[in-house]
């Protein structure tokens, strides 16, 4: 399912039953996700199994701790809780509230409370290779280069990946990712997704596409 979330897409995976989110959101997408899940689908929340965090920016990670505590699993990657650590944490955790507000009055979105604790005991930590629990069929790619610990979710037997902010635009114009922590990390996550002949992909900030590899070829150029 593809939700409309405050700046983002929120992608949402439906499997007899079972529901699992496949990235943290932002704070106000928490009651948007609750919604529909109620509402649209007809479930409880406490079908949701599993949120996932790709990596700590306030619309990945801001909804997090509200989850939690209507006690839905997280999970997310072990460097997850470092990023907004120290004094240089907390001007990175302000720089990137400020910059999600500019994301929204570009998208007409209004203001709503988007502050979020800074860390979140995680439920499950996930590093590359791993199976997502009770969705085996996604695998966790480590793929750093928008921050250093970018999560990719990858669905093997639909030839499918949630790629979140590694690629943004859209299926006929790629761009590259602003902030890039890691570019020499980042030429090689792109390359990654070639090798392994992904067919589609979802970018958290438009929606799911072919992909169409002689682009991603010249992004990495």
């Amino acid at each position: 399912h593809e939700i409309k979330g405050y700046i983002l897409t929120i992608y949402l995976v439906e499997k007899e039953g079972e529901l699992l989110l496949l990235d943290g959101c932002a704070r106000p997408d928490f009651n948007v996700v609750k919604a529909f899940i109620e509402n649209d689908l007809g479930y409880q929340l406490s079908d949701l199994k599993l949120v996932i965090s790709t990596h700590p920016h306030p619309d990945h990670f801001g909804a997090l701790s509200l989850f939690k505590k209507a006690g839905i699993p997280i999970a997310g990657p072990p460097e997850l809780n470092d990023w907004y650590t120290g004094f240089l944490g907390f001007l990175t955790y302000w720089v990137d509230i400020l910059l999600m507000y500019l994301v929204a009055i570009n998208k007409k979105r209004g203001f709503y409370n988007t502050l979020f604790p800074r860390s979140v005991e995680l439920d499950l930590i996930l590093k590359d290779g791993d199976r997502i629990p009770g969705f085996e069929e996604w695998s966790v790619l480590k793929c750093p280069g928008h921050t250093n610990m970018d999560l990719t979710l990858y669905n093997s037997e639909l030839s499918l990946a949630y790629i979140a902010d590694n690629v943004v635009g859209s299926e006929n114009k790629l761009f590259r990712p602003y902030p890039l922590f890691k570019p020499h990390l980042y030429k090689e996550s792109l390359q990654r997704y070639i090798d392994l002949d992904i067919q589609e992909i979802m970018i958290a900030h438009y929606g799911r596409f072919k992909l169409n590899k002689e682009k991603l070829k010249k992004l990495i150029e």
